[in-house]
């Protein structure tokens, strides 16, 4: 069987199965027939023979064919089991595929109930149920009815719904203009805070324990951002600014903490408008329906614009199995970072040898990252300054007859577990063991020891 009667033959199954369907058939039918489409697309760009190229785009379109129908009845399913988010983003697509007037009523019908809004109700009434939490992005919703309003196919076959609906929605403007705290929250605008003066944002970096590598390289980082500023002020060429990153190190090894750091430094030398970090794992790009990893993903990418996105656990996007989402997530964030890249900076962060592959076999994907900086697991003298320095951020000392202990304490742990140990995670335990204990002794003994003071007595009936 040729790959083009497989196409043919898959997609009569695939027909078949979608006569009675429920919403997780439809999202397995509709994920094969997104894979029969680049298997098609493969053949047209293979081919040279005009016939054959007109055959190939007529499978093509037949497979394109119910996509409309298909998304607005997984839409429905949504909408009546209240999945709203779920329902919008299946309506987006099929609007996507067939401009029905249907499919935008229901679309409109779908954002009034997710925020339980009616036209049946009166204004007055409903204005009672909007609070300071939740008048934008009812605001937000209501100007999208209003634009899906405006569509002239729509007002075709449902003119006076939307004449009705067009007034009630005037109403409750003017209605919740009428009330003082939703105004002012409504009007209300976003925060900008001051950027951290440079000198400061680099002492936040310089004061961390160890890393000498990862100050290295983002001193060097610095100094480029300064030297290109320098050559564009006296009319020289400067190269494209491509800040972009991967985090190379295990957990608890100080990459978050350094993202942060970075996003500010990014600020304070101009290169960001806001310099704030979202951090994003898996759970936040990648949906488990058809049509919502890319939206889910774009939500995060615009919430990040003017900031940094840290997305730890990079590798975990794809898991390569035939039902994943993440390349679907991989490929909106590519995009995203074509079409913004003077105002996002992305930051992949997970275990060295995982990063290693996942990037090896994306290379679209890593060409896009300059810069490779390693989070090396720490020392047991720089965990021990960890702990020092975070028993003094809580008015403890150790007592210096207990710090053998405490460093026994470590080397132990380390030893049975270095993949898991080498890092700031196994400091913060042992800090609470410490404290937890130092409790207990305080209130039991009563004793003349003072209480911010942890000695050999208690590091002695701590394990970690």
């Amino acid at each position: 069987m040729s790959q083009h009667d497989y196409v043919k033959h898959t997609f009569k199954d695939i027909t078949a199965k979608l006569e009675v369907a429920d919403a997780q058939t439809i999202q397995i039918q509709l994920l094969r027939i997104l894979k029969l489409e680049k298997m098609m697309n493969e053949l047209i760009s293979k081919t040279t023979v005009n016939y054959e190229i007109e055959e190939y785009e007529k499978t093509k379109n037949l497979l394109f064919s119910r996509h409309g129908e298909l998304y607005a009845q997984l839409a429905t399913l949504y909408v009546q089991d209240e999945n709203y988010e779920a329902a919008e983003i299946c309506f987006l697509n099929a609007l996507s595929y067939e401009d029905q007037s249907q499919y935008n009523w229901d679309f409109i019908l779908c954002i009034l109930a997710k925020n339980n809004l009616s036209p049946a109700t009166d204004v007055r009434v409903t204005v009672n149920y909007i609070t300071e939490r939740n008048v934008k992005r009812i605001f937000e919703d209501m100007k999208r009815i209003e634009e899906l309003i405006s569509n002239p196919n729509l007002r075709t076959y449902y003119l006076d719904e939307c004449k009705k609906l067009q007034k009630w929605l005037t109403d409750l403007h003017k209605e919740i203009y009428m009330r003082p705290h939703l105004k002012e929250a409504l009007l209300k605008p976003l925060r900008i805070t001051e950027a951290m003066p440079i000198e400061e944002a680099l002492q936040q970096l310089d004061k961390l324990t160890g890393l000498e590598e990862v100050k290295e390289r983002i001193s060097r980082i610095h100094d480029w951002i300064l030297y290109c500023g320098m050559r564009k002020e006296q009319g020289f060429k400067t190269e494209p600014m491509n800040l972009h990153m991967v985090f190379h190190g295990n957990p608890g090894t100080g990459k978050t903490t350094v993202a942060r750091i970075l996003a500010t430094i990014y600020k304070s030398l101009g290169v960001l408008k806001s310099g704030h970090l979202v951090e994003v794992d898996r759970s936040h790009l990648v949906a488990g329906y058809v049509g919502q990893t890319a939206i889910k993903t774009r939500a995060k990418i615009e919430a990040a614009l003017d900031g940094v996105l840290f997305i730890d656990e990079a590798y975990s996007l794809v898991r390569g199995s035939d039902n994943d989402f993440g390349m679907e997530a991989i490929d909106t964030l590519v995009k995203a970072m074509e079409d913004y890249q003077h105002r996002l900076v992305v930051i992949l962060a997970g275990y060295p040898q995982e990063m290693h592959r996942f990037l090896e076999s994306n290379p679209g994907l890593q060409s896009r990252f300059k810069y490779h900086i390693h989070f090396p697991d720490y020392s047991t003298d720089a965990l021990l300054d960890i702990l020092q320095t975070m028993l003094l951020e809580r008015q403890y000392r150790l007592d210096d007859k207990a710090i053998p202990y405490v460093q026994q304490l470590l080397n132990d742990a380390i030893s049975k577990h270095p993949e898991k140990h080498g890092n700031g995670r196994l400091v913060r335990n042992l800090l609470e063991e410490l404290i937890f204990t130092k409790a207990t002794h305080a209130v039991q003994k009563r004793d003349d020891t003072p209480l911010d003071l942890l000695t050999i007595d208690i590091v002695k009936q701590v394990s970690i």
